[in-house]
């Protein structure tokens, strides 16, 4: 009995061991997140949550769509295959994939509907690739039936194309895109809106941003931003544009626009090829810097923009004029104007010899305000400077006054501004012969240095004249003068 006991007890220990055993320690199984991140497409780029990278590792072939619906079960929003050296693109599969960056790939070729089941994607990015107007199609963007759009993708909102071989674009590029918020084309040599290019871009009714930025474009057409209404931002900077665009009166809703680098010699209201901006009454940001041809900007030539609140002037090695009313906005009766609640000012790096009080009503309510680096005339017209616009922009930014510095009078070179202020210097005016400060200590040299010879010139001559030393001129001394007249006297009379 006893030996019964011992082995039933010994068995029920055994079994609990057992037992406890499989409790604390679960059998591992591989999942499907995990097989998937070992095989196909995860083999040759990282996989990570519900990215897939795949930048710059040396692929040529676009992955099959079997490799792609391997993929499933990661359900990817972003896919990234930048940088790479792939040729031609073909179908993906169903993926929920948002973001899709081709770019820097050499590509050359998209297959028809290859984007047809990326029903998610709202960005797409093919920039910097070798696309041409001959092979990028409009069947390239072709989505899935739908009896009430044109075969769309829905859900696409940017798209872009820029730095590619585009001349032009197929009138029907876009026609499976119709909700297209954002287009970026620069870096296309473009070289002129052609007509089908208008019809592209005037099927985007939906519009909000438009990039064409060094596309070689010498004017901006008729009707080109009629259809696109909703347009907010325009980027035309570096092209060959030499005036202000007129169209531009076209796009009621813009709020930033983009000019920099365009050769526009200057904006005067009276001037049929140079005019000044049409009214833009809702754009609060304009950015016309590195112009290099830039020289003046006139009376009224910025007042179209009334609610301009940040205004980019900077870094035009001609720029000397800036008319104190180029803002200014002229009532109907013209007694009175207006401007713009600015909030933020940058003239740093022109050629501004001065900055006119009257350019503002109000300096002290800008957020912001860069007018460094320019040659200053350091005279009474901008004493103001000195005294007001210093200590505004220094209770903004501390030193930030350091490259305000006086170029001319020649005495004052090299002071800055700041330096000005502190020891309160009054400084004097240019008189009315245009006459500069500079040029006075070298005027009253030249007196005293011309005074000082005159004297013993003048002394040296009378000396010679009065001992005779031009009577061989016709000059006679004194000496000879009163000879002339002496007689002597008779004998009887002495």
């Amino acid at each position: 009995m006893d030996w019964r006991l011992i082995s039933c007890l010994v068995s029920v220990i055994l079994i609990n061991g057992v037992s406890s055993t499989n409790e604390t320690t679960p059998a591992t199984t591989p999942t499907s997140n995990d097989i998937v991140k070992e095989t196909g497409i995860c083999r040759k780029c990282i996989c990570k949550e519900n990215k897939v990278d795949c930048f710059d590792q040396s692929i040529t072939d676009f992955f099959s769509v079997d490799e792609w619906n391997d993929l499933k079960v990661l359900k990817p929003t972003t896919v990234d295959l930048s940088e790479n050296l792939i040729v031609n693109v073909t179908a993906i599969g169903d993926l929920p994939i948002q973001v899709l960056n081709l770019s820097r790939c050499s590509i050359e070729n998209i297959e028809n509907a290859s984007f047809r089941d990326l029903q998610e994607m709202v960005v797409l990015d093919l920039s910097h690739n070798k696309l041409t107007s001959d092979k990028l199609s409009p069947h390239a963007f072709e989505g899935r039936f739908s009896p009430e759009e044109y075969e769309p993708l829905a859900a696409m909102r940017k798209l872009n194309l820029a730095y590619n071989d585009l001349h032009s674009l197929h009138q029907d590029l876009f026609e499976h895109l119709p909700e297209l918020t954002e287009l970026d084309l620069s870096g296309n040599p473009l070289t002129t809106i052609d007509h089908v290019t208008l019809i592209a871009i005037s099927s985007l009714p939906m519009l909000k941003v438009l990039r064409m930025r060094s596309c070689q474009l010498t004017e901006i057409p008729d009707k080109f931003l009629h259809t696109p209404r909703y347009l907010e931002r325009l980027d035309i900077s570096d092209n060959k544009l030499t005036a202000v665009p007129q169209e531009l009166e076209e796009t009621k809703n813009l709020v930033y626009l983009n000019l920099n680098q365009n050769p526009i010699v200057e904006l005067d209201m009276s001037s049929e090829d140079y005019p000044g901006f049409p009214r833009l009454r809702k754009l609060r940001e304009l950015h016309m810097c590195n112009m290099k041809s830039l020289r003046s900007i006139g009376a009224g030539a910025l007042a179209g923009l009334e609610n301009l609140e940040s205004l980019h002037l900077s870094f035009n090695p001609k720029l000397s004029n800036l008319d104190p009313k180029a803002m200014a906005r002229p009532d109907d009766i013209g007694e009175t104007y207006d401007w713009p609640a600015l909030k933020e000012l940058y003239l740093q790096s022109n050629n501004l010899s001065e900055l006119d009080t009257r350019f503002l009503p109000r300096w002290d309510l800008l957020d912001a305000i860069d007018v460094s680096n320019n040659p200053f005339l350091c005279d009474c017209s901008t004493q103001w400077m000195v005294d007001i616009l210093v200590p505004i922009i220094e209770a903004k930014t501390a030193n930030s006054t350091a490259n305000m510095i006086c170029n001319e009078p020649i005495e004052m070179k090299g002071y800055t501004m700041k330096h000005l202020h502190d020891i309160h210097r009054t400084m004097r005016c240019v008189d009315k012969y245009g006459h500069r400060p500079e040029k006075d200590g070298a005027m009253l040299l030249g007196t005293l240095i011309g005074v000082l010879l005159a004297v013993p010139i003048m002394l040296t001559l009378m000396l010679l004249w009065r001992h005779g030393y031009f009577a061989w001129a016709g000059f006679r001394g004194p000496v000879d003068v009163s000879r002339a007249f002496y007689k002597r006297a008779p004998a009887e009379d002495i």
